[in-house]
């Protein structure tokens, strides 16, 4: 069974809810912790519940609350998590935590987070052995959990601002590949069903994509002179279509600059070289 340990607060918000309506009634201490722990398939003592039902131990005095209601810093933070955002749980604190070369994209993802009232912290790594990176951290159960919870609620969030959660996701996973004829925009990931996610979403965007599966599980690697295999197949969403590649510039973008600027600077030398080419492959976009 179940402990309170390992409940969003949100849920042990609505158990305490349902403790007081069951003390309401005129129901003992003992019997209520019975009921909770058949409606809500949870350990409770008769000593918590008298607590919750007295007033004198509230659960949430020492959790940040934070604003979950779907909201486009909330898609943002999703399609960060899907891609190079992490999550952990030791010794019950519950992490989200990125690290990332970009300093904007490191801010970016700060800014979100305080904006659903978390309160994260953020600091630079030297690290000798590789490049080194930004970091974004914060500390809190109720993200944690909304965050390991089912992926569909993830999705569903992400169908309802599709710019932010593309612009997270991308921000993660994506790069800009640009060429003196072409450029290209591509994101690589594990998980084929958050691909195919972000390639329905740029479809009603407008944005033309197609997944390929670019590793294979058991293909050997090189990682800074070590040898590695790829434990699961890797798939790569391509956005190659020039129209696309630009209405992605326009409607969605990065938010790392350096990309952002790669792509923008293509297109104005598009432009300046070839105006009716570019007047043809813009024409349909906003």
């Amino acid at each position: 069974m179940r402990t309170l340990r390992d409940l969003p607060p949100s849920e042990v918000e609505r158990i305490q809810e349902r403790a007081r309506q069951l003390r309401e009634s005129g129901m003992s201490y003992l019997r209520i912790a019975r009921e909770l722990a058949e409606e809500f398939k949870v350990s409770l003592s008769k000593a918590t519940v008298l607590r919750w039902c007295k007033g004198t131990h509230n659960t949430f005095n020492r959790t940040k609350r934070v604003n979950l209601s779907p909201s486009p810093e909330l898609a943002y933070i999703i399609g960060v998590y899907l891609g190079d955002a992490s999550i952990s749980n030791r010794n019950y604190q519950y992490r989200v935590r990125l690290k990332v070369v970009d300093k904007d994209f490191a801010e970016s993802f700060e800014k979100a987070l305080k904006s659903i009232g978390a309160n994260p912290r953020t600091g630079f790594e030297h690290d000798s052995g590789r490049t080194d990176r930004w970091w974004v951290e914060v500390t809190n159960k109720e993200l944690f959990m909304f965050l390991k919870g089912p992926k569909e609620h993830l999705f569903e969030i992400a169908r309802v601002y599709p710019r932010e959660f593309l612009r997270g996701f991308f921000d993660s996973e994506g790069s800009a590949i640009v060429y003196p004829n072409r450029a290209r925009v591509e994101a690589s990931n594990y998980d084929l069903e958050v691909l195919e996610l972000c390639k329905e979403l740029l479809e009603r965007l407008g944005i033309h994509s197609k997944i390929y599966k670019t590793k294979r599980k058991g293909q050997t690697v090189v990682i800074r002179g070590k040898e590695y295999q790829y434990n699961s197949n890797l798939f790569t969403l391509r956005i190659y279509r020039q129209d696309s590649v630009y209405r992605y510039t326009v409607e969605v973008g990065f938010t790392i600059q350096r990309k952002q600027t790669q792509l923008l600077q293509y297109f104005k030398l598009l432009k300046h070289n070839n105006t009716k080419s570019f007047e043809n492959m813009t024409k349909s976009t906003p």
